[in-house]
């Protein structure tokens, strides 16, 4: 009975240390799922910031996954990548050139559509830093997107001008309770599917 009693109670704490990490990700603007009008064509915009990605063996990937979803394009939805980096000095840029996609070891590959934007702010005299940042997005099918989502294992590679950085989706924390990209992109796909839904997609 006393066994039982703590193991609830380390499951108790340990849902209590996802629930903070969780709360603490969305004060950083990690995975924020906002949803609005477009001022040009009225369309319903639905966006996930980038969240972080579960890289076996490490804390996370430096490049993180987001995504934004029209419904002027219902079929489909661009997943946003995006890298950031403090540097002392000099520049830190990567350039973000495509994705693959492994769902349950079925391969599919998909190749930026634009140059990678990148962007640095000013020297920062006090913490003597330059903070710079890549981003790019690959546009795939939304039912796609779902089926990564609602597989048993999901992993994606993503090339850059620096190699490829390896990720296993499907695994919805690291060590530690720190949520990843799969929880965003779950309530994301939720948020998506009840526009669809009503507009007949």
């Amino acid at each position: 009975m006393k066994r039982l009693a703590l193991a609830i109670a380390a499951l108790a704490f340990l849902g209590g240390c996802a629930d903070m990490a969780d709360s603490v990700s969305k004060v950083a603007g990690l995975g924020v799922v906002t949803r609005e009008r477009s001022t040009f064509d009225n369309a319903t915009v639905i966006a996930m910031s980038p969240a972080h990605l579960y890289a076996e063996g490490s804390w996370g990937n430096a490049v993180r996954l987001g995504a934004r979803w029209s419904s002027a394009s219902p079929d489909s939805v661009a997943l946003i990548l995006a890298y950031e980096s403090n540097v002392a000095s000099g520049t830190a840029y990567i350039g973000l050139k495509s994705l693959q996609i492994n769902i349950d070891g079925e391969i599919s590959s998909f190749a930026v559509g634009a140059p990678t934007d990148l962007s640095s702010s000013s020297y920062n005299t006090v913490s003597k830093t330059i903070y710079t940042s890549s981003k790019n997005a690959v546009v795939i099918p939304y039912p796609l997107l779902k089926r990564m989502v609602a597989a048993k294992d999901t992993r994606l590679r993503i090339h850059t001008s620096k190699g490829y950085e390896d990720s296993q989706f499907s695994i919805e924390r690291i060590p530690g309770g720190q949520g990843t990209a799969i929880l965003s992109m779950k309530e994301f796909t939720e948020s998506v599917d009840s526009v669809r839904s009503k507009k007949g997609a």
